[in-house]
């Protein structure tokens, strides 16, 4: 029988590529239907289409199996006709396990041929980075990683790969990113988990058209703690954080156990990077610029009612690490004034185990990341830049600055037996952030202020066979 701590900090803190459900049948399949609205009167909603295939071979040879996970999005084309095929991280891995080894113990080779994306820094998803480490490559990240898991530690060394252009020699070149890490359990409840990356993501493109070679190289650390008690607590209902997970199909449908007694966990992480960019205050030299994130992810349940709490931090630099530079390339003026985003979200949920339904209410407030303009826009006056995510921003009206963000949400999981589930949302958003871009008087195009209310929701569809 496998260790029951092995449930969260190898899942949890480890975090690298998901390891697939442990279920007898050798294939196993999933649809998925997602719909998803961030604003009804905007009328831009958004469907995707998932299809996942897993199959298990049998034992090869003693200890040895095999196994394949194919998971891809289906959408239409950019024509009216056609469909577009992307990948979510599909699969082939090799297992060996001793025969006195535990059954969760083991040696696995995971071969990532198209994607890498769930070979990553960081823990839980919203302060997670390095999900692509090339933003320039010309093709596919592929990934390699292998992992010796024991009762009471776990480690791990991966690799990603990439072809990028190098800007001066006008050729393309092979990059590589390194990851390794380890978890280890201190008690039967507390555990810690450390990664560690590095990768050079090529030279400098504005440098490169003057002829300077200046490379971009990359380091970060990541280290996690958890504590747990009781049976394992699943994930709270909350679509539009979790959304872009590539393990997102495969766990918010894990079946929930709820045996009546107390359980409670408690998670805490931090990361730390260091990438080197354009100083924008003496742009033919480069500086290292810093970026941080940290989140603490609290649950309990008692009986059929659970609560989860999370809260995290991430700078303005963290934010951009995985499109790195604003402009691109190019690290912040010092005189910026950057400020880190800090979000705080408390949900709870009740399950009704006639019906199968657990519905529940969420509740966040967020203070986005921002920085003085300038840089971006040029020499205009007290204007703030809002982050929302990578690339993402909201610009200012002249003399405004950040404010908070209050999201509400009401949700609910369906399961229908083991074949078939339904997560759905509804959410408000008071996001007094938003601006949009209006001529003035004179003919120019400033940003102005947009309604801030936004009624939105998400529902996904998923059959299992």
């Amino acid at each position: 029988m496998a260790h029951p701590f092995l449930t969260l900090p190898l899942l949890l803190c480890l975090g690298q590529a998901s390891e697939p459900s442990q279920v007898e049948a050798p294939v196993q399949s999933r649809l998925s239907f997602l719909a998803s609205e961030e604003a009804v009167e905007d009328s831009a909603l958004r469907t995707f289409f998932h299809a996942a295939l897993d199959v298990r071979t049998p034992e090869l040879a003693s200890g040895l199996s095999a196994e394949a996970a194919l998971s891809m999005f289906f959408s239409t084309g950019g024509g009216a006709q056609g469909v577009a095929f992307s990948d979510n991280g599909s699969a082939i891995r090799l297992r060996y396990r001793p025969s006195t080894w535990e059954s969760r113990e083991g040696l696995a080779l995971s071969v990532f041929p198209l994607t890498g994306t769930r070979v990553y820094m960081g823990f839980s998803y919203p302060v997670t980075w390095e999900r692509q480490s090339f933003p320039r490559r010309s093709g596919n990240e592929p990934a390699l990683e292998l992992r010796l898991s024991r009762r009471r530690w776990s480690v791990f060394a991966a690799t990603k790969a990439a072809s990028v252009i190098n800007d001066l020699e006008l050729k393309a070149q092979s990059r590589f990113a390194l990851l390794a890490g380890g978890a280890v359990e201190l008690t039967p409840e507390l555990g810690l988990a450390l990664k560690a990356t590095h990768l050079n993501r090529g030279v400098v493109p504005t440098l490169a058209a003057q002829g300077i070679e200046e490379s971009m190289p990359v380091y970060g650390v990541s280290l996690g703690a958890s504590w747990h008690r009781g049976a394992p607590i699943g994930n709270s209902v909350d679509l539009s954080l979790y959304s872009g997970d590539p393990t997102f199909f495969e766990r918010f449908f894990q079946p929930d156990t709820y045996p009546g007694d107390f359980a409670a966990s408690v998670s805490l992480e931090g990361s730390l990077v260091s990438q080197r960019l354009v100083d924008a205050d003496a742009l033919l030299e480069m500086r290292s610029e810093l970026g941080q994130a940290a989140a603490l992810d609290a649950r309990w349940r008692q009986g059929f009612f659970r609560l989860h709490a999370l809260a995290f931090l991430r700078t303005a630099s963290f934010l951009q690490v995985d499109a790195p530079g604003v402009p691109p390339y190019q690290a912040l003026q010092r005189d910026a004034d950057p400020r880190a985003e800090v979000s705080g979200t408390l949900s709870g949920d009740y399950h009704l185990p006639d019906w199968g339904l657990t519905p529940g209410l969420l509740v966040r407030v967020a203070l986005p990341a921002a920085f003085q303009a300038q840089q971006v826009l040029g020499p205009v006056s007290d204007t703030t830049l809002v982050i929302r995510g990578p690339n993402q921003f909201f610009i200012l009206p002249d003399g405004e600055d950040r404010r908070a963000v209050l999201t509400l949400k009401a949700t609910a999981r369906w399961d229908l037996g083991s074949v078939a589930g339904v997560l759905a949302e509804v959410s408000y958003v008071r996001d007094p952030n938003r601006t949009t871009f209006e001529d003035d008087s004179s003919g120019v195009s400033r940003p102005v202020f947009a309604d801030p209310d936004a009624l939105g929701f998400n529902l996904l569809l998923q059959a299992r066979f």
